[in-house]
């Protein structure tokens, strides 16, 4: 006769349903190790046939080392809304952008779960992570997908905000003398910046020359198009190109706190010698 309390037991440690535990006690005599290899066995069974149901709900989920070094921003997804504000999901996201940030060959690299899963996990060695996500889809009852991630190793410093209820995402390498208050509140605005406004670049020269010479050619096309004379086509252009610059570079956009200011110049402002490197953001279903 199993007891309810083995049952209670059992549930805790895997998360199975109460007859499924029953059910594999049963099959193993009362010998909780073997009940879990069994609940495990047919999780993982379970979980092969979920793999196949599309994921367009998720989060965003980042990790920031303790010295500020390095980052990790992920988008995982699932099926449903309501797994995406589980505790269990939100932890298998926290988990997997600890192990990307812990494992030295994952280093300023950016990929998909297909380049993490046959690793070996940091927090188990006894598992890879592609086992553990499978566990975590047999215990969380729906289809999981890490669809996308980035890892920043800094020579400065890495920042990283996620707003909200984890749709949208950012992780930030910026450089400065050393940290204070001071260096973290600027670092704070500035990833709020690019949540809110969505910036492509960091500045004008970090514009790809191809991206910049496309939209030239695009604004001379426009341009004709409204019949301006070809001599005046180059300047118009020219006056176009600011307004392109002001959507989608960072430091040419409008402060979201004062928008008389740039981000440039409310950077100067501030007296520190901050300087934003790169950036990533991430909106779930974007990708």
């Amino acid at each position: 006769m199993i007891s309810a309390e083995l049952v209670k037991q059992l549930r805790e440690m895997t998360g199975a349903g109460m007859l499924e535990c029953k059910k594999a006690l049963e099959e193993a005599q009362g010998d909780m190790e073997k009940a879990k290899e069994i609940l495990r066995i047919r999780g993982l069974a379970k979980a092969e046939k979920k793999a196949g149901r599309e994921t367009k709900e998720g989060i965003i989920q980042t990790y920031v080392s303790e010295d500020r070094k390095v980052g990790v921003i992920l988008e995982l997804n699932c099926e449903t809304d309501f797994v995406a504000k589980n505790e269990n999901f939100v932890e298998l996201a926290l988990t997997l952008a600890k192990h990307i940030a812990h494992i030295p060959e994952n280093a300023n690299r950016s990929g998909t779960f297909e380049d993490i899963s046959q690793q070996t996990l940091y927090s188990d060695p006894s598992q890879k992570v592609e086992d553990m996500v499978k566990a975590s889809i047999a215990k969380i009852g729906e289809n999981i997908k890490l669809s996308r991630w980035v890892r920043f190793d800094a020579e400065g410093y890495v920042h990283a905000y996620v707003h909200g209820i984890g749709r949208v995402g950012v992780l930030m390498e910026y450089k400065t003398d050393s940290l204070s208050d001071d260096v973290l509140r600027v670092a704070q605005d500035v990833v709020l910046q690019i949540a809110a406004m969505k910036p492509e670049y960091v500045s004008v020269e970090s514009i790809p020359e191809e991206v910049l010479e496309r939209e030239k050619r695009i604004l001379a096309e426009q341009t004709r198009q409204e019949g301006k004379p070809e001599n005046m086509i180059e300047r118009i252009v020219e006056g176009k190109l600011k307004k392109f610059y002001q959507e989608k570079v960072l430091l040419d956009q409008p402060f979201i706190r004062e928008e008389k200011k740039t981000v440039r110049q409310y950077i100067s402002e501030s007296g520190l010698n901050f300087e934003v490197v790169r950036f990533v953001r991430f909106e779930v279903g974007s990708a």
